[in-house]
């Protein structure tokens, strides 16, 4: 059986017996894999602390490569981000990060970028307190690098760079239509130019310095129904994490 050792960051961990877990992790080098975590229950145990949800760790598994299930072999803790789980406004920004990741990859496909965007976003939420925009930044290039990046610089139909007015947006055609094609196909939502700078900003900016962002509270608003609608429309549900996030913003 092929021994793996890689970077990851812990999704989550179910039981699966009286002393064994299931632990989901996404992985730098292997994607997301699932381990048994053989003995993880008991009371001592080699992989204490290391298999809480959102904790980079340095693992270690072993399986074939072709089995969907491997074994748990070692954990090295590296950033346990135990002041994200220690607030609660923050743990449920991680945990939709978590949600989002486990929702949309699928098993046993290296997602590096996506893993790095993972990792920043984590580290970035530690550190920041303004973090609207680390929420919208991480939903629009989860989108984005899961090959699903809306286009908003020209008409998805045909082709027409739109420079300002008024952006028509359609979530089937994941893209932005011109005045003219607007008349042959539906459009879901509507922006402003100054809206579709803010998201595009999003798309580049460094992650740690998202927290830097000053956006009017208008466009704010529709940007975080527009990146939400995003996310619906390629997932086809609402993330059970998002009404937390949205019942603790509204109680600040």
């Amino acid at each position: 059986m092929a021994l793996h050792k890689t970077r990851a960051i812990v999704i989550k961990s179910i039981n699966l017996s009286e002393s064994d877990r299931l632990v989901t992790f996404f992985t730098k080098n292997y994607g997301k894999v699932k381990c048994v975590a053989k003995g993880a229950r008991k009371a001592k145990n080699c992989f204490w602390g290391s298999l809480e949800p959102m904790s980079l760790i340095h693992l270690i598994y072993f399986g074939k490569e072709t089995q969907s299930l491997y074994r748990l072999n070692h954990a090295d803790i590296i950033e346990s981000f135990q002041s994200i789980r220690d607030d609660f406004g923050k743990l449920y920004k991680g945990v939709y990060f978590l949600e989002l990741i486990d929702s949309m990859l699928l098993e046993g496909h290296s997602e590096k970028p996506i893993f790095n965007l993972l990792q920043q976003s984590l580290f970035a939420l530690k550190e920041e307190t303004k973090l609207d925009s680390l929420i919208r930044l991480f939903e629009v290039r989860m989108l984005s690098l899961s090959g699903l990046k809306p286009q908003i610089d020209h008409c998805v139909t045909c082709k027409t760079i739109i420079e300002s007015g008024t952006f028509r947006f359609s979530f089937i055609q994941n893209g932005i239509l011109c005045r003219s094609c607007s008349r042959r196909v539906s459009t879901d939502v509507q922006f402003t130019m100054g809206t579709r700078n803010y998201i595009k900003k999003l798309m580049e900016i460094e992650i740690k310095t998202c927290g830097r962002i000053k956006i009017p509270k208008q466009q704010e608003e529709d940007i975080e129904k527009f990146t939400h609608r995003l996310v619906l429309s390629h997932l086809g549900r609402e993330p059970k994490s998002y009404p937390f996030i949205k019942s603790m913003a509204q109680s600040i």
